[in-house]
């Protein structure tokens, strides 16, 4: 038995996520250029605020070229977890799976969440709209992994 899921990711998210962070550090090269001329009236103030928004916006920046930031398909089967995904393959054995859970933040809501760790990485799998598919793929996962006997 396989199954397949893929998830959508939108274009213009990644755009706007290096474009605000672009912004940011333009913000905090142009705060630099101010506190190193002595044109600033509070340059303690100044530097506490660049640093803060150029470290968020570099972290902007690089999480738009994550894995999960571009299109994803995983594919479960008797063998493990294959994650299609932009940079390429990877498949975990589930004996590489650490955890699953799923997450059903309300009985009346539409979506449902999976977390799956798998090796140094997290992977949040949305499902809209598909209650069942989202339990069967548990039920098949969490039959197979290793569990902690407490």
């Amino acid at each position: 038995m396989t199954f397949t899921y893929d998830v959508q990711k939108r274009k213009a998210n990644r755009i706007a996520y290096r474009i605000l962070g672009s912004v940011f550090m333009l913000i905090t090269a142009l705060q630099g250029i101010t506190l190193f001329k002595g044109l600033s009236k509070h340059p303690m103030l100044t530097m506490i605020f660049a640093v803060i928004l150029g470290a968020y916006g570099l972290y902007l920046f690089a999480m738009s070229f994550r894995r999960q930031a571009f299109n994803i398909t995983y594919k479960f089967s008797e063998e493990g977890m294959l994650v299609i995904h932009h940079y390429g393959e990877t498949m975990y054995t589930f004996d590489d799976i650490e955890f699953i859970t799923m997450v059903i933040p309300d009985d009346s809501l539409i979506y449902y969440l999976l977390n799956i760790k798998a090796g140094k990485y997290i992977y949040t799998i949305p499902f809209t709209n598909k209650r069942e598919f989202c339990e069967k793929l548990y039920d098949f996962v969490n039959e197979r992994i290793k569990h902690d006997e407490d």
